[in-house]
């Protein structure tokens, strides 16, 4: 909520006259006093928690007033509320008139987008987003996500790049974790599976995951090396348990290792998450 107080303060000038206007009865067209009270309506829903009914209420109040910071705290609330395709609807019309923002809003705004446009499947959105950002701030998370987001939109090239301008020693440990992560995925896609495993290894010492222990797993597979995949599998099964993925790879794996009753136990669990996995009966 510290951002929808900052914006408040930004649209400070239009709430005051808005409030005299009100005051003494009076109206442009009746629009300006409408937008005033609407505004408040819409902060107070969402300082109450209200965030539902305040997004509805930011969306209706941008549309008539054309301010971006109404966008903006549309698309906070619909944040706030987790509303992917509402905060992307949201945020779409305030990166549009970004250069009327703070830095600092600005940059909310290009992150944000940038994080729904990659849940929603949207790899160029995410790219030119995270480059944005980059460009805006020139911080180290900003640059390494802008590297994610150029492979994300199959652009290898131009993120290998920007991974080498970036030095692991110097970020924290969750960012040395991901460019480690983006390291891995490069070195597998060209085949070079030790090298992945190596910086898969490297992640989990900055910051273990179950998937990071599911990624370190798939490649020990492909490298044959089978009881150390099981054992790193079933890390990841004890910090995801209802991830079906994770438990037939572990199935996988612990027939892989001779562990055929493991492997079964592990299938039939599988099984119970996620129904359609039955065609693999034949396996088991």
């Amino acid at each position: 909520m510290a951002l929808l107080a900052s914006i408040h303060a930004g649209g400070v000038i239009k709430t005051a006259f808005g409030a005299v206007l009100v005051a003494a009865g009076l109206s442009v067209s009746g629009q300006v006093a409408e937008d005033y009270a609407l505004r408040e309506r819409a902060y107070a829903l969402a300082a109450e928690g209200q965030c539902r009914a305040a997004h509805s209420a930011f969306v209706e109040l941008a549309r008539s007033s054309g301010d971006v910071r109404d966008w903006l705290a549309a698309a906070t609330c619909a944040i706030d509320v987790d509303d992917n395709d509402r905060a992307v609807t949201a945020l779409q019309a305030v990166l549009a008139e970004r250069h009327t923002l703070s830095v600092d809003e600005q940059l909310f705004a290009l992150r944000s987008y940038a994080y729904r446009a990659e849940a929603a499947g949207d790899w160029a959105g995410t790219r030119q987003a995270w480059q944005d950002a980059a460009v805006l701030s020139g911080a180290a998370q900003d640059r390494l996500m802008a590297a994610r987001g150029a492979r994300l939109a199959g652009e290898h090239g131009a993120a290998q790049t920007e991974l080498a301008g970036l030095n692991p020693g110097a970020l924290t440990p969750q960012l040395a974790a991901i460019w480690h992560d983006e390291q891995a995925s490069h070195a597998r896609r060209a085949g070079r599976n030790r090298e992945a495993l190596s910086h898969i290894d490297r992640a989990i010492a900055a910051e273990d995951s179950p998937w990071r222990r599911y990624e370190q797993g798939q490649v020990m597979t492909v490298l044959g090396m089978h009881h150390s995949a099981a054992h790193a599998l079933e890390r990841a099964h004890h910090g995801a348990p209802d991830n079906a993925s994770i438990l037939v790879s572990l199935a996988y794996a612990s027939r892989a290792s001779g562990e055929t009753a493991s492997a079964r136990g592990y299938y039939r669990q599988a099984v119970t998450l996620d129904p359609s996995l039955s065609r693999l009966s034949a396996d088991f």
